[in-house]
């Protein structure tokens, strides 16, 4: 039965209330994103920092966006920023006499609680990637606190039209990063230039870029088609999860799974649960088991077997990780 659905996040491209909103209209509900910019119209870095220290400020967008939720009509609220003043699903639940039951999905690490707002609401129930908050909130908290991994939207993250190595002999990368270049990602991404590793980098620059970097950094975000394409046709994508990952994977990990790429990435316990070969063989504990993997990897004699594990990948994240899945997992949990 088709539901009407509020989602209160972000509205661009590739967000996870995009595919998120995306993937519930594929299954037949009707969806609107609600955005912050839907309730003001200054400059959105002056309206961040008022939200954050601006109490009755953050309360009155809350406010807002709340009561246009509430005129949507919606059977369900489902909640991604991290920022919320808790007086948006009190209003909610006020107008709505408690009929509408509300969700929180925390897509990102620990490190963006910022003034814990997400711990003062009132949301039904709570989802979290990382098995550590989830404990953390159920258990300390008595919070309705629950593991849902990320995934990959397979209208979104898809293998282009053309043979995986045909196109890898197109675009010519050894190893493809992308993403928002911060330290940790540039001193491990270092580590690689430094053994030989012939790299290309996309995305943006974080504080402290390093100017030996710059010869491999594209200073180009990658997107979409163009996206699955570069990281289709890249022999090995190097995924080295954020420090503040303690249980959980990042939502690059099931993008590339997804589209078809072949990744090296950080090893988790929790990863052997989202793939069925071995996790050891594709993941590293140091970046010399990381740079020892891809030379492993990049040689010719191993293209057979590294092509094969991207194949294998792709069905099976096909098959077990779209947001569709998630979505109906969620609908399972609450009871919707």
């Amino acid at each position: 039965m088709s539901k009407r659905i509020a989602i209160f996040g972000s509205s661009k491209f590739e967000t996870i209330e995009y595919h998120i909103a995306d993937s519930l209209k594929h299954l037949g509900h009707t969806v609107i994103v609600f955005d912050y910019n839907d309730a003001f119209s200054i400059h959105k870095k002056a309206d961040y920092w008022l939200r954050r220290f601006n109490e009755s400020f953050s309360r009155s967008i809350a406010k807002k966006i709340a009561e246009k939720v509430v005129a949507f009509k919606p059977d369900l609220v489902i909640a991604t920023y991290r920022d919320i003043h808790p007086d948006f699903v009190a209003t909610v639940k006020q107008e709505t006499k408690g009929q509408v039951p509300c969700v929180h999905i925390n897509p990102d690490a620990l490190t963006t609680f910022q003034n814990q707002q997400l711990f003062a609401s009132e949301y039904d129930h709570y989802f979290t990637k990382d098995p550590y908050i989830q404990s953390f909130m159920k258990d300390k908290m008595g919070i309705s606190a629950h593991v849902l991994a990320e995934s990959f939207n397979p209208r979104v993250h898809k293998a282009p039209n053309q043979p995986k190595v045909a196109l890898e002999k197109e675009i010519g990368i050894d190893v493809l990063a992308f993403g928002s270049m911060y330290p940790y990602r540039t001193r491990m991404l270092q580590k690689l230039v430094d053994a030989g590793v012939k790299v290309k980098l996309y995305g943006s620059k974080g504080p402290f870029f390093p100017n030996s970097l710059s010869p491999f950094f594209t200073n180009k975000k990658i997107l979409g088609d163009e996206k699955s394409r570069l990281i289709h046709g890249s022999k090995i994508v190097f995924n080295n999860f954020h420090y503040a990952e303690i249980q959980g994977v990042n939502c690059k990990f099931f993008e590339l799974n997804g589209a078809g790429a072949f990744q090296i990435c950080d090893r988790k316990e929790i990863i052997q649960q989202y793939v069925n070969y071995d996790a050891e063989a594709v993941t590293f504990e140091s970046m010399n088991e990381a740079i020892e993997k891809i030379n492993y990897y990049l040689k010719p004699s191993q293209n057979d077997e590294r092509l094969a594990i991207a194949a294998k990948n792709a069905s099976h994240f096909a098959e077990h990780h779209t947001y569709e899945n998630r979505m109906k997992e969620l609908f399972s949990i609450i009871g919707f």
